[in-house]
């Protein structure tokens, strides 16, 4: 059997301990370890397909050495890939993205190369499925009032309200929604799922009540949350706009751990001065980071953050359970995990 030259360039540098753990478990295997990190702009832009030469110019520079390593690979596990390498990298036939977003990978490009992606959906699903519900607790326990209190000295009884009874819906219903289903019915609440590819009757183990696309605004009207897990694609872009938020049930909670892609942030900003949405839990938007002069800043009831639900704890371990997983089916010939279909967007 031939060698198989791999790359790991997952940003954070492995140690030598850790790539000699790789070379014992897979001896038919050459890793090399190649950090690549690429600007926000440029990543951000190649997700969007708005990548200009100026952009380019930011990419990191690699090394005569690094370029050669990388262009004889057959593996790479990446968050970002340098400019032009389908071109550049003939030997190349999988990808393993660290990450559940591959926009910024040019998903469409790879697969006209006849290169493999796979993403690592679920590697993170645990830690966002935990903030989601923790930032649900937040607002339903009003724990910015008691925090308000405590910072002015200030003794007065303020309670939240009741989670045990409430309806919460899942629009997506992938690895983090599952795992926020999970979760949510922990407390005892009704979950609803909204998936893609429900057809009438079906069901699902995880979720009190499965929704078909097209049963949305009626699954939105029951809930007293949603919380959006669905990736970008074609038909999630704005689906949150001003006439489906007129749909959710007057004074519901709507959580954001997918794309911000998937709201009008203009329509959202007016529900919320009108009330008919809540509050807003927001920890993805449509320009990241985030312009200081966005009206999502100052909007009611806001609770925004920076793109971080997930969390570095566990992480990198849960990656290489799959990127192992993954490399042993490539080297058995057999069906990788997680593949994406660049028609889908996932």
């Amino acid at each position: 059997m031939s060698t198989v030259n791999a790359v790991v360039m997952y940003p954070l540098a492995m140690d030598e301990a850790e790539l000699e753990d790789l070379h014992r478990r897979f001896h038919g295997v050459k890793f090399a370890n190649i950090p690549y990190f690429e600007p926000h702009g440029l990543r951000d832009a190649k997700a969007k397909g708005r990548v200009t030469e100026e952009l380019l110019a930011t990419a990191p520079a690699l090394s005569d050495a690094e370029r050669a390593t990388i262009a004889d690979a057959e593996v790479l596990m990446a968050l970002d890939l340098p400019p032009g390498i389908r071109d550049w990298a003939p030997r190349l036939r999988w990808v393993q993205a660290i990450g559940a977003g591959i926009g910024q990978l040019e998903p469409a490009e790879l697969k006209a190369k006849g290169i493999v992606l796979t993403n690592a959906a679920g590697v993170a699903s645990a830690p966002i499925a935990e903030f989601a519900v923790g930032r649900l607790l937040e607002v339903w326990k009003d724990i910015r009032v008691l925090e308000r209190q405590q910072k002015e000295h200030h003794w007065q009884m303020h309670q939240g309200l009741l989670v045990k009874g409430k309806t919460i819906g899942i629009v997506g219903l992938g690895a983090i929604g599952r795992d926020v289903a999970r979760r949510a019915k922990a407390f005892e609440t009704t979950v609803l799922g909204n998936r893609r590819s429900a057809r009438p009757g079906d069901t699902d183990p995880d979720v009190d009540e499965l929704y078909s696309l097209d049963g949305l605004d009626e699954m939105l009207a029951r809930c007293d949350a949603v919380v959006l897990s669905a990736p970008q694609t074609p038909e999630t872009i704005d689906l949150f706009d001003a006439e489906r938020l007129a749909r959710l049930k007057p004074g519901a909670v709507l959580v954001n751990v997918g794309r911000g892609s998937i709201i009008d942030e203009a329509a959202l900003v007016a529900a919320l001065e009108s009330g008919q949405v809540g509050a807003a839990v927001l920890d993805v938007t449509r320009e990241e980071p985030l312009p200081a002069d966005s009206p999502l800043w100052d909007a009611p009831n806001m609770y925004l953050s920076p793109h971080c639900s997930t969390a570095r704890e566990g992480y990198n371990e849960a990656l290489m359970v799959l990127f192992c997983d993954n490399l042993e089916r490539f080297l058995a010939n057999e069906p990788l995990r997680n593949v994406v279909d660049p028609d889908r967007g996932y």
